[in-house]
């Protein structure tokens, strides 16, 4: 029978427990049972049970612990089904109850409502069944888990509700086992009825499978407290507020927080701010202790950390004024006190420069047109910043020596004293003055002002190299490093006629060739006389003096050789091995050879000595190492001449080795029938051509080569021959690298 609320009673376990229901005993109640039940359940029993709810309703007092007939178990299964709590709700209470689905994958709900429920929109506080196979609890406008709880067919979940109506918010959990599982903390009533005053009914409804309730007990003692979210460590600087906060689960509860142990007066709420901070509170620890009348919580620690306050920056030595000469840097510099980490930005004239931003600044080489500029510095960190007092710098013009050229960025020239049409010599002094540069200097016919205006030229390149023109590239015999702010002294013998040069630069005091027997600018190379002196430095600046020309260039007598040193490896005692030296005339006057004296057992040299050599002209060395016993050897040849650099020395090294012998065994597999003989040939070379080894065929398809020595490669192949001496085709050819 049903009310008119909806309510359907709920049917006594005791009358379903029948022989042919044996499942009523265990608590279930099935659907078919539940609507008999619903259809004849006696008058007299309804008002029995009607009775007894008014009784409870009636007789519960403020405090109070009741169950709802907790023989009784109620059906869900495609109905709503209500029954009403034994008195209104209006505080903090808990219900609990046992739900047990019919299969994993149902779609039901249990909870609380105000009057009887028709609609979820009527359910305040509920926890589900979800169609996924998971629990889950109502939290405003949907269902949400603090983690997946999957539930079984045919299992009974005993719930636990702890509900706070005047803040409209509820705890849900659910046992599993023996542990008490959360589903939700502080769980918001569902939305549409957030300001709902009061509960009174436990509502349910299945709309897939079906669900069956027992045990339905309310009472108003609520579960102990326990810490959700723990305070967390705060960093602040001194003067400023820490706070801190905890969450909780639990109703009706009260906080005291400590520090350092000790209660802080007045710091009851979930939160609390400290008063403004000091230096000596740095490693205070707070932590906040959770009650009510179940119980207490305590919360971890929470440590406290106060930072001394951010100095701002302070200005103690400020830039200088700054004078430097055209072409050249200058650098300014700011010291400061304050708290680091602190940033700079340097400005010129009042506008910041990229990438200045130290405590230093270096400017790029300087011109004329920088003269006068301010140059400040901003330097800030997190509590401020300062500028400092600008500072000038000042440029001064070049000041050259008489007759010096500064080559900086444009075409200077200087004419020769006379228009030179034949051999003559030209020598002037060159001052980089950076280390990496980008300068040539040259003669010219007219006026440089391109590249392919000079004719003979010395470059000082980006590598940090001196090098010369040489047709159309330039070049170097030995590399020569030069260096910022030193004057080298260039020479350059040219020869009009022949339209070639030698190009040296003095290195103490002997001259190094830059090259020898140079050819003229391909673009110049037939120019029949050289007027100008020219320089160009796209990158630094060059400073060009003391040219100085003559008609008849002076002797330079320079001897050079093709190698300083000479390694024979390992040679077999009694054997020997040859290597050549070239030596070159690298100057520009005859230089004659005196004496080749060799150093060293087993070392000799041939060749060169007592030769004169024209400028430019080579001569041959030649150097044998023969051992004379097993053993690492060492000599040395010195070459005597009357050139500057002479006497010139080349070492020598070398490995005496015992010869082992060796033998190559050939053998192979005839292709056709009818051969009588084979022939074996060998060669050094790969392809031939080929000599043979023996004096007659071998009647046998092998052959065995005793002659061969180490280090030798010998490449074989076989011939057959047949009774009337006929002789095939070479056979693939082998080869035998003997060690």
């Amino acid at each position: 029978m049903q009310s008119e609320w909806g309510l359907i009673l709920p049917v006594r376990q005791k009358n379903l427990a029948t022989k042919n229901n044996f499942s009523a005993k265990k608590n279930l109640v099935t659907k078919e049972n539940f609507v008999t039940a619903k259809k004849f359940v006696a008058k007299k029993n309804l008002l029995t049970a009607i009775f007894t709810l008014l009784l409870l309703s009636i007789a519960a007092p403020a405090g109070f612990s009741s169950t709802i007939n907790s023989q009784v178990c109620y059906l869900s299964s495609g109905t709503w089904t209500n029954t009403p709590l034994s008195q209104s709700q209006s505080g903090s209470f808990r219900i609990t109850f046992d739900a047990t689905p019919s299969s994993a994958k149902v779609d039901a709900v249990h909870g609380l409502s105000f009057g009887p429920a028709s609609a979820y929109a009527n359910m305040l506080v509920a926890v589900r069944f979800n169609i996924g196979g998971y629990l889950d609890a109502r939290n405003g406008s949907t269902y949400s888990a603090v983690s997946a709880i999957p539930y079984a067919a045919r299992v009974s979940y005993h719930f636990i509700l702890d509900v706070n109506v005047a803040t409209h918010t509820y705890n849900a959990y659910v046992m599993i086992g023996s542990v008490r599982t959360i589903i939700g903390t502080n769980l918001a009533f569902r939305n549409e009825l957030a300001l709902t005053s009061s509960l009174n009914y436990v509502a349910a409804m299945t709309t897939t499978g079906s669900t069956t309730f027992c045990n339905i007990a309310l009472s108003n003692s609520s579960m102990a407290p326990s810490i959700t979210t723990q305070p967390v460590s705060q960093v602040v600087t001194a003067g400023q507020i820490a706070n801190f906060s905890v969450a909780t689960a639990g109703s009706a509860v009260t906080y005291q927080w400590m520090k350092n142990g000790v209660g802080i007066s007045g710091a009851n709420s979930s939160n609390y701010s400290t008063p403004v901070t000091a230096i000596n509170d740095n490693g205070a620890q707070f932590r906040v202790s959770v009650n009510n009348a179940s119980g207490t919580a305590t919360s971890n620690s929470a440590l406290l950390t106060v930072t001394a306050p951010a100095i701002a920056p302070a200005i103690t030595l400020q830039p200088l004024a700054q004078s430097v000469t055209a072409e050249q840097a200058a650098t300014f510099s700011v010291a400061t006190t304050g708290t680091a980490p602190m940033t700079y930005q340097w400005n010129r004239n009042g506008s910041p420069i990229i990438g200045a931003t130290s405590s230093l600044y270096t400017t790029a080489l300087t011109a004329a047109s920088d003269n006068g500029s301010q140059f400040a510095v901003r330097v800030s960190n997190s509590a401020g910043n300062v500028v400092s007092i600008p500072a000038t710098l000042t440029v001064k013009a070049v000041s050259l020596p008489p007759g010096c050229l500064l080559s900086a960025g444009t075409w200077v020239s200087t004419p020769l004293t006379q228009v030179q049409t034949s051999s003559f010599r030209i020598q002037f002094d060159i001052t980089p003055v950076a280390a990496i540069e980008d300068g040539v200097t040259g003669l010219s016919a007219a006026p440089g002002v391109a590249y392919t205006d000079l004719v003979a030229a010395v470059r000082f390149n980006v590598a940090g190299m001196i090098d010369a023109r040489n047709g159309g590239s330039f070049v170097a015999a030995t590399a020569i490093p030069y260096t910022a702010g030193t004057a080298y002294h260039i020479i350059l013998d040219v020869n009009v006629g022949a339209h070639t040069y030698n190009a040296y630069v003095m290195l103490g005091s002997a001259p190094v060739a830059i090259g020898t027997n140079l050819a003229f600018r391909t673009e110049q190379a037939s120019v029949s006389s050289l007027g100008y002196l020219n320089g160009l430095t796209v990158t630094g600046s060059d400073t060009i003096c003391n040219a100085v020309t003559s008609t008849s260039a002076a002797a330079t007598l320079l001897l050079h050789s093709s190698a300083s040193s000479l390694n024979f490896g390992n040679v077999n005692v009694s054997s020997s091995s040859t290597q050549n030296v070239t030596m070159t005339n690298a100057g520009n006057s005859s230089v004659t050879i005196a004496q080749v004296m060799v150093a060293g057992a087993g070392f000799n040299s041939t060749g060169a000595s007592g030769m004169t050599l024209a400028p430019g002209q080579t001569t041959t060395l030649t150097s044998t190492f023969a051992p004379s016993a097993s053993g690492a050897a060492t000599g040395k040849i010195t070459v005597s001449s009357n050139a500057t650099n002479s006497p010139s020395s080349i070492s020598l090294s070398g490995m005496g080795v015992t010869a082992t012998a060796h033998t190559v065994a050939l053998s192979w597999a005839p292709a056709v029938t009818g051969v009588t003989g084979f022939r074996a040939y060998v060669s050094m070379v790969s392809g031939g051509p080929y000599v043979e080894m023996g004096s007659v065929p071998s009647t046998t398809p092998a052959y065995s080569d005793s002659s061969v020595q180490s280090g030798q490669t010998y490449f074989y192949v076989v011939t057959a021959v047949d009774a009337s001496n006929n002789e095939s085709l070479y056979s693939s050819e082998v080869a035998a690298n003997v060690p």
